[in-house]
């Protein structure tokens, strides 16, 4: 195996995708400022764990007319009827649904009168999307990330919706299980605003099914004020 190969990313060329790799001492010409030990794998891809021989034939430096990711943007509008205290009503809304590389990575919904807001929403999202600490592209590499939630030690589990996630306490990490959950329903109480006491009772109602299941089923990825991504 070729130790001085390092995958740093894949693209999709003619609906196929390959993979990128740093090889250290290989160069090419670094032709338009690309770095010189970028190559790109035009063969096959290999089995996770497995690296390409740095003799092998299959390597093209890498360009930079390769775009990094591919973007595919698919916006459905619907009309939807309901009825309420004797009436019709109807309302309209439009599910945006962001691709990259052939892959379904992001899902939003907003009114479906205004497509031009759904579109620079879009724009704003993949900037938002390639530049945050989880891996919205390739979700799995996320799984078992060390993370603090209210600054309690947790880790990730893949949503059950794209750019969704499920939140695992950690019991391994100074708490067992009945402190780590007292100390999480103290924290949300200090940390938040509200003195309603329904929004205290749905709270405690929530998270004494969540501890049922030992699992947060948290939602979102991009709604993360609570979350510290870097935790050791």
């Amino acid at each position: 195996m070729a130790t001085n190969v390092r995958k740093i990313f894949s693209v999709l060329i003619d609906e196929t995708i390959y993979d990128v790799y740093d090889i250290y001492g290989k160069e090419h010409e670094g032709y338009n400022d690309t770095p010189k030990t970028w190559w790109l794998y035009y063969s096959d891809r290999l089995i996770d764990g497995e690296l390409p021989l740095e003799s092998s034939s299959n390597w093209k430096p890498y360009s930079r007319s390769i775009i990094r990711r591919c973007w595919e943007v698919k916006i459905k509008q619907k009309n939807s009827s309901r009825e309420k205290w004797g009436d019709v009503q109807f309302r309209n809304s439009a599910k945006v649904d962001m691709w990259c590389d052939n892959k379904l990575v992001y899902s939003f919904m907003t009114g479906g009168n205004d497509l031009s807001f759904a579109v620079a929403k879009f724009q704003y999202l993949q900037i938002i999307l390639s530049e945050h600490p989880y891996n919205f592209f390739e979700p799995e590499t996320e799984v078992g990330r060390k993370i603090g939630w209210y600054g309690l030690p947790a880790t990730i589990l893949t949503g059950y919706d794209v750019g969704n996630i499920r939140i695992k306490p950690d019991y391994t990490a100074g708490l067992d299980k009945k402190e780590w959950w007292a100390e999480l329903k103290r924290r949300q109480h200090v940390y938040t605003d509200r003195s309603d006491d329904f929004y205290d009772d749905d709270k405690d109602d929530e998270n004494d099914d969540y501890e049922n299941d030992d699992i947060i089923n948290w939602g979102d990825a991009l709604s993360d004020g609570n979350i510290y991504w870097f935790r050791k």
